[in-house]
């Protein structure tokens, strides 16, 4: 099969390499178990085989910005190389682990861990997936299952946003971002979503949010003037680097900084925001234990099957693109020319 392959450290339009590779099986997954880096032999005295697992024969993929970053080198884990990129995916359930057989010939949305990535027209999905249903295109599911479960973790769990509260997003139009906007305006929060360019204004806008546009500078002295000089309980960050620092500024005593996300770089922290009664709060979809994994997916899936049913909630899709653009749209995605998903057709 034909799969966007990651060897080297570098750009992706520099590293991502189109080749000719076997497809992945059950067979490959024999004494391997599951990292925050993807799937590792299983050390000694570790956590026994991963069982949480299924074989897809993949009809589309979401671009996401750790495509970017895991070619880079600067996701926050590291990822071996070789891998085949892509982080989720639809496809046709052919195999399963024993705790999924039930999907087999299921069209199934699933995060998908490296190397086994969804940029290849068989894939492994893992843990966190999703049994598409008939009035949802693989095109929406395949931006369904990273953006919606991140986000109802990012503002449900770890931020506990409340009804009433005003929340400040940043990169509020990218396919999390606009996910987070999403929820919180379903909860019943004011957002400010902080964003660069008209376009992405009029989008987030288009969400239920207020919107500031970065580009035009004095984003603190915006978010000040919005709020009437009050600030805002919470910033939801997937972006951190210094337009996360600085945002710091207009968060309110006992507010909560969300950082769930590198898009902007890691920057280390001033130590003194514990003098404003300011809460940071780290936020990653992952890194629980296996069955604490399978509770917060059940109770995040419950919760937005609710959400889209009610039509407050949809996962965007703003473009769907062939196979062999996909170096392209990740250098569209670097220089911030993206909104919501991007889906890739990869079926052979």
């Amino acid at each position: 099969m034909r799969a966007w392959r990651v060897h080297e450290f570098g750009e992706p339009a520099d590293v991502l390499v189109a080749e000719e590779v076997d497809p992945p099986t059950a067979a490959d997954l024999v004494g391997l178990g599951m990292s925050m880096g993807g799937w590792i032999p299983i050390a000694e005295g570790g956590r026994g085989p991963y069982d949480d697992w299924v074989l897809l024969d993949m009809t589309v993929a979401a671009l996401a910005l750790p495509d970017v970053t895991m070619a880079r080198g600067s996701y926050p884990v590291p990822v071996p190389r070789p891998y085949t990129s892509g982080q989720e995916g639809v496809g046709i359930v052919v195999d399963a682990g024993p705790t999924h057989r039930r999907l087999l010939g299921s069209r199934v949305a699933a995060c998908c861990i490296q190397p086994f990535g969804s940029l290849a027209p068989v894939a492994i999905g893992v843990g966190t997936m999703f049994e598409v249903p008939d009035d949802m295109t693989d095109e929406e599911g395949a931006a369904f299952v990273v953006p919606a479960h991140t986000a109802y973790h990012v503002v449900h769990r770890r931020g506990r946003v409340q009804p009433g509260e005003t929340v400040a997003v940043l990169g509020a139009a990218g396919g999390i971002g606009s996910a987070y906007v999403q929820l919180c305006v379903a909860l019943g929060a004011r957002v400010i979503a902080i964003v660069g360019g008209p376009e992405k204004v009029a989008f987030c806008e288009g969400l239920g949010a207020e919107a500031i546009d970065h580009t035009a500078g004095g984003v603190v002295e915006a978010v000040r003037t919005a709020t009437g000089g009050r600030g805002v309980d919470v910033i939801i960050d997937p972006v951190q680097g210094e337009a996360g620092a600085e945002l710091r500024a207009v968060l309110v005593p006992d507010g909560r900084h969300v950082l769930c996300g590198h898009a902007g770089g890691l920057v280390a922290h001033d130590p003194h925001f514990y003098v404003a009664n300011h809460t940071l709060v780290g936020a990653t979809l992952g890194g629980y234990p296996p069955d604490e994994m399978r509770r917060i997916h059940a109770e995040s899936d419950a919760a937005l099957r609710v959400l889209m049913e009610e039509g407050r909630y949809r996962p965007i899709v703003s473009e769907v693109v062939d196979f062999e653009e996909v170096p392209r749209v990740l250098t569209d995605m670097i220089e911030r020319r993206t909104m919501g998903r991007v889906v890739v057709r990869v079926a052979d």
